[in-house]
């Protein structure tokens, strides 16, 4: 079967501050692809571009808190001007905060809500209408196996990465008529290192981004129908 191929295509990744973007950027551009990072945190979105670039790869590194349309907007522009076009929007969820509902404090609430779930509505919000004008586009979400089940002490985390799917979901259904491909993948607690505290095999950032590889160079026909835990 014939893959797609990613050279020449531009991938924005959000939650760039995160060792899973970093990646998944790092990934895709050694697929060809040129890579606009977007996170919070100056320092590590440049220590992932220069990851990219020490690769002879193309990456454009954003600072943004995106808590606005406008600075999802502004996002977009940035990696437009630099890049002419967008085919791949990735949302990788930035952090996990819970509790107990009861004494779950209303500041980690909102953060984690803000961070994981209303970012990737105002980053899809700002890149669909793109996606729908062209008539093609692949929106990925990373987020959690957290999605996939109901885990005392998740808390916003958990509520959050259940919405996240929904929202997907929806942006599936709103978008098949537009060639537009949505993908989810829900992994479990991703380590730096590939062996975990018991010397197991573990999962790590680098086998979330193979994954991405794989589900964005499927052949075009072949669409995802719900998230895939790994």
């Amino acid at each position: 079967m014939k893959k797609q191929s990613l050279r020449g295509k531009v991938a924005l990744i959000t939650g760039g501050s995160t060792e899973i973007a970093g990646e998944v950027a790092l990934a895709l551009a050694k697929q060809g692809a040129k890579v606009c990072l977007c996170g919070r945190q100056t320092d590590l979105l440049e220590m992932a571009a220069g990851r990219i670039q020490a690769a002879q790869r193309t990456c454009l590194a954003v600072t943004s808190k995106l808590d606005s349309l406008e600075e999802a907007e502004s996002v977009l522009e940035q990696s437009q001007a630099a890049f002419k076009r967008l085919d791949i929007l990735i949302l990788v969820s930035p952090f996990w905060a819970g509790g107990q509902i009861h004494n779950h404090t209303v500041k980690a609430w909102d953060l984690v809500m803000d961070g994981n779930l209303r970012e990737p509505f105002l980053m899809a919000r700002a890149c669909l209408p793109v996606f729908r004008a062209q008539k093609h586009g692949e929106i990925m979400a990373i987020g959690s196996d957290s999605a996939l089940g109901i885990y005392p002490q998740d808390g916003a985390y958990g509520v959050a990465m259940h919405g996240l799917n929904a929202l997907m979901e929806l942006i599936r259904l709103e978008n098949t008529d537009f060639n537009i491909r949505t993908h989810i993948l829900s992994p479990g607690v991703a380590l730096t290192l590939a062996r975990d505290s018991a010397g197991l095999p573990a999962l790590t950032a680098s086998h979330v981004a193979d994954w991405a590889v794989w589900l964005l160079t499927r052949p075009s026909h072949l669409r995802g129908n719900g998230p895939i835990l790994i």
